[in-house]
């Protein structure tokens, strides 16, 4: 018994047809740019500048 790649070949051998199978062709993905963010704007969408809540006596939130 042949396998279905062997077969293939003979049938192309025969028929005197062209193919070939692209097995090592890439696609590349295009690049991102880089977002640069100012120091600022990474505070805020860490929050740093926002208010802190913790539980104090009797499971109040107070600010801190």
């Amino acid at each position: 018994m042949r396998t279905i790649q062997q077969q293939l070949r003979k049938w192309l051998k025969a028929n005197k047809v062209m193919y070939r199978a692209n097995k090592h062709k890439k696609e590349w993905k295009q690049k991102r740019s880089k977002e640069r963010f100012t120091e600022r704007e990474l505070k805020e969408l860490m929050g740093v500048n926002r208010p802190v809540y913790r539980r104090a006596k009797g499971g109040a939130f107070r600010q801190r």
